[in-house]
């Protein structure tokens, strides 16, 4: 029979299993310090401020671009970032990225494509998987369940089915919980209707149909609005519409010569948030002008 050697009365044994148990407790004591951090940091938020963002193929993989973006962050002070066409960026270079200019957690599903992708100063939870074809990320930050959506540049059919499936993971959560919806959906909007119901603006609709062969806005020739319909008629609402009579464009910026006007970027809240709504805005400055073709938009939520 095998001698098991002792050390102060402890087998070696015993010693690993010892030794295994501390760095166990070690790291769930860790962990629970960072969980107390961020459930005091949350505490603590007087509002929640959100920002989402194409930026144009992971900004054009141009290394001067990223780093003025982090920069631009700084001056921005978002608690949640939503981006979308996060080209070239790997989870772990997402991950890099997101530490840099101060935010601890990230996610993103996705390396090939257009990816999207959520950066946040406070823990990602709850992460859902998304079917590969579909640019979505739904995870839950805080107390409030975020929808990050790119949907097809393509056709107005392709963009319904997307959002069908979309709409669908919101009904199975509950409606006194808070939901949020961001991205570039490619769709303009029927609030918007009365903005585009000319013949100058349909006149570049159609050019553009022409000079982009596989996309489709206009339906019998008229600007198709369902995607979008569809989003209203499940008791969400438009942050940027909640409180404006008026029209702003969320593409093309400076970056583009075309004239052809849209606003497909948007943030989208249920209604058990829209007691807490304080200001929705697009972000339009000499940065913003030429780092991508679209305008960045911010939620600020009160806690």
């Amino acid at each position: 029979m095998a001698t098991i050697k002792k050390t102060k009365g402890f087998s070696i044994h015993e010693l690993w299993m010892l030794k295994g148990i501390v760095t166990l407790m070690l790291v769930v004591c860790v962990l629970n310090a960072c969980r107390k951090n961020a459930i005091t940091q949350a505490t603590s938020l007087e509002k929640l401020k959100v920002l989402s963002y194409n930026v144009y193929e992971g900004f054009r993989n141009d290394p001067v671009n990223i780093e003025n973006f982090k920069k631009w962050i700084d001056t921005v002070k978002p608690d949640v970032i939503a981006l979308q066409e996060m080209k070239n960026f790997t989870k772990i270079g997402l991950q890099s990225f997101a530490k840099d200019m101060g935010f601890s957690y990230s996610l993103m599903h996705h390396e090939a494509g257009l990816p999207v992708a959520l950066i946040s100063k406070y823990p990602i939870t709850n992460v859902k998987s998304v079917p590969s074809n579909l640019h979505l990320i739904e995870a839950t930050i805080l107390d409030y369940h975020f929808f990050v959506i790119h949907l097809s540049p393509l056709t107005y059919d392709f963009r319904k089915s997307e959002m069908e499936i979309i709409l669908q993971r919101t009904k199975s959560i509950a409606k006194h919980e808070k939901i949020l919806m961001m991205g570039d959906f490619n769709n303009m909007s029927p609030q918007d209707a009365s903005f585009y119901d000319n013949t100058a603006k349909m006149d570049l609709v159609k050019a553009s149909e022409v000079n982009n062969p596989g996309t489709k806005v206009l339906n019998n020739g008229q600007i198709d609005y369902t995607t979008i319909q569809n989003i209203i008629n499940e008791d969400f609402y438009d942050t940027w519409k909640m409180f404006r009579a008026n029209y702003e464009k969320s593409a093309p910026t400076k970056l583009r010569n075309h004239n052809n006007f849209t606003r497909i970027d948007y943030i989208w809240i249920n209604k058990t948030l829209t007691a807490d709504y304080q200001q929705a805005y697009l972000v339009k400055d000499t940065f913003t002008d030429y780092l991508s073709d679209h305008y960045p938009m911010i939620l600020i939520l009160k806690r």
